[in-house]
């Protein structure tokens, strides 16, 4: 006896049905997570009948995060809008990003084609990278000056070598043998590049530059540590020394949302761009 089964039910059946109830199941999932982690810092600060288990002095409830994002948004700090300090720091990250993508992720596509340009290039870049860049930061404060190109270069010091390095290997872990082939096939040096080398490497490229997001938010910090008197870590090390809490809170919820926008946006262009990763 032949079993048959009706449209929906075939459709429920197929792994294409399963797969959005399943993203939406994963995003309740996440949704549950942050609201937990919201609600226990609400009961830990007293947002309740009950006494707060920790003093507001050292970790204020979120309605006074809140409340002074808004007056900060209103009123500003120490002379300048909210806006202003986010804009500077933006300003440092992004530029600093910004030119170790352009730079760093050709010279690693380079490195990993090019045994001679490998030799040379590669070993300056591993000596360097396990230099603590922090412990650079009064020199590049002699050399670049205390405006924002010092600042800049810190934060690119340590990304720099990671996206380099990240695509080297992304270009050196592209299957020997899908090159062969390719060549056999009569392809020229470009065609491989570009249609066999370049696509099997993205995946490594965009992971290499989302871990270096969060070592670029970690270097804005370290940049704003001196000679500045403006910036979003700035103002959280500033409030830090009259234990304003509160201020130091939404100086770094302000920094971490920065970060995980920027992850969530290479995310979005690596499913777009890289759709194929993963699936055989």
């Amino acid at each position: 006896m032949t079993d048959t089964y009706s449209g929906s039910e075939t459709a429920a059946l197929s792994p294409s049905g399963a797969r959005p109830k399943k993203r939406l199941h994963d995003r309740w999932l996440t949704f549950g997570t942050f609201a937990v982690l919201l609600g226990s810092w609400a009961a830990a600060t007293g947002t309740g009948p009950w006494e707060p288990i920790i003093s507001p002095l050292f970790l204020p409830s979120p309605a006074l995060v809140v409340q002074t994002f808004l007056q900060l948004w209103e009123n500003g700090f120490q002379g300048k809008s909210l806006g202003d300090h986010i804009g500077i720091s933006l300003y440092r990250f992004s530029t600093a990003f910004f030119f170790c993508i352009v730079l760093g992720v050709p010279l690693g596509l380079l490195m990993g084609m090019n045994k001679r340009v490998r030799a040379i290039v590669e070993p300056p870049i591993q000596a360097i990278r396990p230099i603590p860049k922090i412990a650079l930061l009064p020199l590049f404060l002699i050399w670049f000056g205390i405006g924002n190109l010092s600042k800049i270069i810190v934060i690119s010091a340590p990304v720099f070598p990671i996206i380099a390095i990240s695509a080297m290997q992304a270009v050196r872990s592209v299957s020997e043998k899908k090159i062969q082939a390719a060549q056999s096939l009569g392809a020229g040096r470009w065609t491989v590049f570009s249609r066999i080398v370049l696509p099997a490497s993205l995946p490594g490229i965009f992971t290499g530059i989302r871990v270096s997001i969060s070592i670029a938010v970690t270097m804005l910090v370290a940049a704003e540590l001196t000679a500045t008197s403006e910036g979003i870590a700035w103002m959280a090390l500033t409030a830090a020394e009259f234990l304003a809490t509160n201020i130091v809170i939404v100086a770094v919820l302000i920094m971490a949302l920065i970060g995980f926008g920027l992850d969530r946006l290479f995310w979005f262009l690596e499913t777009r761009i890289v759709h194929w990763s993963g699936k055989d």
